[in-house]
C-alpha cells in the first residue's frame, strides 16, 4: 500500500468510526422511548460503521508526510460521499415507505446542515430526529476536522485535509496558529451547543426539544423538527435565544480562537465580523422601516421581528420567526439577495461567504482605480492584511463557479416545474446551494413534484454549498484522477 492510499483509507476509515459512534446516542433515546422500528436498524448501523472503520484503520501505518493536496481533496469528497450513501441506507431502513432517492436527499441535506427534508421531520421517531440533529452538527462544524480533533497526536494531524474541508478564503484559515487549534475549535463549539441547551431550559423548552434544538441551530441547520422550522409559536425568550446563537453559528470563529488563546486578531477577521454584523443591522432596520410605514406594525414588533428573521436568512438558517411571507416584495428581495452572502468564513453557515464578497467589491474598485491611474502602485487589503494575487483569483473564480452552478441547477429543476415561473426553480436553487434548505418563507419539506434527476441535482447542490464547491467540480476533471507523476 502507498503512502497516498494510505493516507486516504486512514482519514476515510477514522471518519466512518466516528460516524458510527455517532449512532450511539439515537440508539439511546430509541431503547428510552421505546422506538423499536428504528432501534435495530440503528444499532446494526452503530455496530458495522464503527467496527468497519476501526478495522479499516486498524492496516493502515500513522505517519506525518506529506501528500499532494489533490489527495487532500479526494480525501474530503470520498469521506463526504460515502457517509451520505451510509445515511441514506440507514433513512431506507429506519423509515417505512421512503424511496432511495428520497433517502439519499434527506441524507445529504442533514451532512450538509441544509434546513430541508422530503418528509416532515418533526413526524419521525425522537431517535431520528436526534440522529437527524446530530447529523447536522457534525456535517456543519466539519466531520473531519471533528475527526482530527479526536485523533490529534495519535499520527493523524489532518492539516492539509482539513484546509480543503473548512470554508472561507485561506487568507482566513492558513494560518499556522488556526490550523493547530483543531480541539479548541470542537470545544468552543460544544461549549456553544452546551451553552444554548441550558439556556433554552430556563427559556422553559422541553429538554427533547433543547437538545435537538441546540445541536441543529448552532451548525445554523435550521429547525425542522419545531413545526417544520416555523417558530412563531414559541415564546419570545426562545426566540431570542435562537437567534443569538444562529448568530454566533455564521460568525468567523477564528475570530473568538484567536481571543480565547490571547493571539493577536488578524484585521482581516475584525473587517469581516464587523461586515457581516453590519449587514445585519443594516438590512433589519431597512427591513422594519418599509413594515412600519407600509403596513403600520408597531415599532417594537416590527423591529424585533425583522431582525430576527434577518439573522435566521443571512445566516442561512432558514427558519421561520415572523410573517415574511406577507412582507413588502422589497423587504423579500433584499432577504432573497443577501442569502447569496450568507455567513462569514471558517463558521458554519453557508453562501458566497462575507469575505469573498468583499474581495470581489474591492477587486471591482480596484480596477476601477486601475484605469484612472495605470501607473500607479497600490496593494489590494482586507482588513489589515494585504490580498495575494492568487487569493484575489481564487475568491473571484468561487463567485463565479457559484453563480453558475446556481444559474445551470434553476435550469435543470425548472424542468419539474411546468406549472410554476422560473422563480421558483431559482428559489429553490438558491435555497440548495446555500444550504439554507428552505426557499423564502416556503416549506421545510421538499415537494414531491421532483423528479429524481431533480434531487441529485439538489444533492449536488448541497454539497457544492457545504464543501465550497472546488472539491466536488474537482471529480469531473480528468487530471484529477491522474497520479501526480503521470501529469
Amino acid at each position: 500500500m502507498n503512502k497516498d492510499t494510505n493516507y486516504l483509507i486512514r482519514i476515510i476509515s477514522s471518519a466512518v468510526m466516528v460516524y458510527g459512534l455517532s449512532i450511539l446516542p439515537p440508539v439511546i433515546a430509541a431503547l428510552v422511548m421505546g422506538e423499536q422500528h428504528t432501534l435495530r436498524p440503528l444499532i446494526a448501523a452503530a455496530c458495522i460503521f464503527t467496527a468497519a472503520g476501526f478495522i479499516a484503520r486498524h492496516f493502515t501505518s500513522p505517519g506525518t508526510y506529506t501528500v499532494h493536496p489533490r489527495i487532500n481533496y479526494m480525501a474530503v469528497i470520498f469521506t463526504w460521499l460515502a457517509l451520505i450513501l451510509m445515511t441514506g441506507g440507514v433513512y431506507s431502513a429506519c423509515i417505512s415507505d421512503i424511496a432511495f432517492i428520497d433517502a439519499l436527499f434527506d441524507a445529504a441535506a442533514s451532512l450538509t446542515a441544509t434546513g430541508i427534508s422530503s418528509s416532515d421531520i418533526s413526524l419521525l421517531p425522537y431517535s431520528l430526529q436526534l440522529w437527524h440533529s446530530i447529523l447536522n452538527w457534525l456535517g456543519g462544524i466539519g466531520i473531519i476536522l471533528i475527526t482530527a480533533s479526536l485523533f490529534a497526536g495519535r499520527g493523524f494531524r489532518g492539516t492539509g485535509v482539513i484546509s480543503a474541508e473548512i470554508p472561507g478564503p485561506e487568507f482566513l484559515t492558513s494560518s499556522a496558529a488556526f490550523r493547530n487549534t483543531y480541539r479548541l475549535i470542537i470545544n468552543v463549539y460544544a461549549a456553544l451547543t452546551a451553552v444554548h441547551f441550558v439556556l433554552l431550559l430556563i427559556a422553559r423548552m422541553p429538554a427533547s426539544a433543547a437538545l435537538l434544538t441546540a445541536l441543529s441551530n448552532i451548525s445554523t441547520a435550521g429547525l425542522l423538527h419545531i413545526s417544520g422550522g416555523v417558530i412563531t409559536g414559541q415564546s419570545l425568550a426562545v426566540r431570542i435565544i435562537i437567534t443569538i446563537f444562529a448568530l454566533m453559528g455564521s460568525i468567523n470563529i477564528s475570530f473568538f480562537i484567536m481571543l480565547l488563546t490571547r493571539r493577536t486578531v488578524s484585521g482581516s477577521r475584525i473587517m469581516e465580523n464587523i461586515m457581516y454584523i453590519s449587514r445585519i443591522l443594516i438590512t433589519a432596520a431597512v427591513i422594519s422601516a418599509v413594515i412600519i410605514l407600509t403596513d403600520h406594525t408597531p415599532a417594537a414588533k416590527a423591529a424585533g421581528e425583522s431582525l430576527m428573521q434577518t439573522v435566521s436568512f443571512l445566516s442561512t438558517s432558514g427558519y421561520i420567526v415572523a410573517d415574511c411571507g406577507s412582507w413588502p416584495l422589497l423587504c423579500q428581495a433584499l432577504i432573497v439577495l443577501q442569502i447569496f452572502l450568507g455567513g462569514c468564513a471558517v463558521s458554519t453557515a453557508g453562501g458566497i461567504k462575507q469575505a469573498r464578497m468583499e474581495i470581489g467589491l474591492r477587486t471591482v474598485s480596484f480596477g476601477l482605480f486601475r484605469y484612472s491611474h495605470p501607473k500607479a502602485v497600490r496593494p489590494l487589503r482586507f482588513g489589515r492584511d494585504t490580498i495575494k494575487p492568487e487569493q484575489l483569483v481564487q475568491a473571484n473564480i468561487f463567485i463565479f463557479l457559484f453563480m453558475l452552478i446556481y444559474i445551470l441547477s434553476a435550469l435543470v429543476i425548472s424542468l419539474d416545474n411546468k406549472n410554476e415561473s422560473i422563480l421558483d426553480a431559482l428559489n429553490y436553487s438558491q435555497a440548495m446551494l446555500t444550504n439554507t434548505g428552505r426557499a423564502f418563507a416556503g416549506s421545510g419539506v421538499l415537494s414531491a413534484e421532483f423528479s429524481p434527476l431533480s434531487k441529485l441535482v439538489m444533492c449536488f447542490e448541497m454539497l457544492c454549498g457545504r464543501l465550497e464547491i472546488f472539491p466536488v467540480l474537482m471529480l469531473f476533471f480528468k487530471s484529477f484522477w491522474k497520479p501526480d507523476r503521470s501529469r
